[in-house]
């Protein structure tokens, strides 16, 4: 049986390479909107952070 390579691979290598404009880190997993002007493609990382800001912020 032959397989077909999908444009939709999950592979580290199919996937673009993008640069973080908060952090300036590059990453390849699937980017994060900004909560601060919910335009911006971030890096999941700083989106974690974002989100966790945003949520201690609220408890207070």
């Amino acid at each position: 049986m032959k397989y077909s390579k999908t444009p939709y691979s999950s592979s580290k290598a199919a996937q673009k390479r993008r640069k973080c404009p908060k952090c300036g880190k590059y990453y390849l997993d699937y980017p994060a909107l900004s909560r601060k002007d919910n335009k911006t493609k971030i890096c999941p990382e700083c989106g974690i952070r974002e989100a966790l800001n945003a949520f201690i912020n609220n408890q207070l």
